[in-house]
């Protein structure tokens, strides 16, 4: 896939959508949900920048975000202040911390100008150098995944250097060069992009009471580096930012929104951001058929896979043939896909219920039913739904929304087995779901 099929538009037209489209299982008639587990994953990063990085101390606040999740990250950073790649590829504090130790993942950010000038001054004043730091990286440690972080523009363009580069004027401009500049660096390394500066024009678009810049127009306050380090969760751990429960002190309702973005920008377009490179992702869909389940791998960058069903029956095929569990009853599937520089595991667990249970039978031809950590439950509508009913198994009456065009709800329950109605007219679609 070329980098030049990658355009801003996609993301204009997509900024009220805030749940990533992975999370959904197609669910087929008498099949119940298929639910994403968490899988802790530990990761060792080194951060190469400047004050981009260091304001607000975005690596703890990544470390935060991963540790709500489950997952871990270590870290160290090269970040002083203005610093380009040039004078990275020549600081000897930066090239002692590339070979300090085998790092996982280097995230990597040029001056916040220098990539938005004209294409003739990136070439000559950011590529190479670029390349320089990316070399030394891979000399450390040819596993490494170089990850370039695109940053994002100042909030009026830049009128210092507007007059010498007119499409710079507006941020607008500023940040289409950007995305443009840090796209190549990417294609020309074969290394990943962690799309701070696509998802920063995101909230810019969709949510323009929260504010991202600081008194300079330049720096972000707390909020825009919270949005920069969901940006680089999603990206690093291939995981949906959406489901921690740390805010940092952005309000809540803030940080959620934040939360949705990254989730949206990065997994929705993952293919796009880490076409490149060897960096693994793990991931599976998981339809049933009454008691078959037939995978559909997704994994990318992967080249060996080893299939878990959750019932002692495994495989190590990249798509395994259909499989028919015995009993009733909830399990977990696993996939490990690996190269030989990385592997990633990814979990489903699959509620095997009867036909009918209770006299309710399993039908989601209008709905999609998931339940995505433990105390959660979303559903998402397939066709125009009137009305959204959730009942305890007992009968009572838990929950009740008017849809009135709503396409999502995420709702917090209590552990336990619930039956939800879908109406479209008279008859409603109804489908069984435990919440852990």
């Amino acid at each position: 896939m070329s980098v030049t099929t990658l355009t801003g538009s996609y993301f204009e037209k997509a900024t009220y959508i805030w749940c990533m489209k992975r999370i959904f299982t197609l669910l087929s008639v008498l099949s119940i949900l298929s639910a994403s587990v968490s899988n802790a994953t530990t990761r060792k990063v080194l951060f190469i920048g400047n004050s981009y990085i260091y304001t607000n101390d975005v690596p703890l606040l990544l470390q935060n975000i991963a540790t709500s999740m489950g997952d871990t990250l270590i870290y160290d950073q090269s970040t002083p202040g203005g610093h380009t790649l040039q004078l990275h590829s020549t600081n000897a504090t930066t090239i002692q911390k590339i070979y300090s130790q085998q790092w996982d993942v280097v995230i990597v950010h040029e001056q916040s100008q220098r990539p938005a000038f004209s294409p003739g001054q990136v070439e000559t004043q950011v590529y190479p150098y670029a390349q320089i730091i990316d070399s030394m990286i891979h000399d450390n440690n040819s596993c490494t995944q170089t990850m370039f972080m695109m940053t994002w523009g100042y909030k009026n363009g830049d009128p210092t250097n507007c007059g010498n580069y007119p499409p710079i004027c507006t941020y607008a401009g500023m940040q289409a060069r950007l995305r443009e500049s840090y796209l190549e660096m990417t294609q020309d390394n074969n290394a990943t992009v962690a799309p701070v500066g696509a998802a920063w024009k995101v909230v810019r678009d969709s949510f323009p009471t929260i504010e991202l810049y600081s008194g300079d127009n330049s720096h972000p306050v707390v909020a825009g580096s919270y949005l920069e380090a969901c940006v680089l969760y999603a990206s690093i751990f291939h995981k949906a930012p959406n489901l921690s429960n740390f805010y940092s002190t952005v309000p809540q309702a803030d940080a959620v929104k934040l939360q949705n973005v990254a989730t949206h920008v990065v997994l929705d377009s993952l293919d796009n951001w880490q076409q490149f490179g060897n960096y693994v992702f793990s991931d599976f869909d998981a339809p049933l058929s009454g008691q078959t389940i037939t995978l559909q791998n997704n994994s990318e960058k992967a080249t060996a896979y080893n299939w878990n069903f959750g019932d002692l029956a495994t495989s190590t095929a990249a798509t395994p043939p259909p499989h028919t569990y015995a009993a009733n009853g909830q399990y977990v599937v696993t996939l490990t896909s690996s190269n030989t520089c990385f592997s990633e595991t990814s979990k489903k667990t699959i509620d095997i219920w009867p036909a009918s249970v209770n006299g309710v039978t399993n039908n989601a031809s209008l709905i999609n039913v998931y339940t995505s950590v433990p105390g959660y439950v979303n559903i998402t509508v397939l066709d125009a739904v009137d009305k959204i009913e959730i009942y305890s198994v007992s009968g009572q009456k838990i929950r009740s929304y008017r849809m009135m065009g709503k396409k999502t709800i995420q709702e917090q329950l209590p552990a336990g087995i619930y039956i939800c109605y879908a109406y479209k007219g008279e008859t409603p679609a109804v489908v069984k779901f435990s919440v852990q």
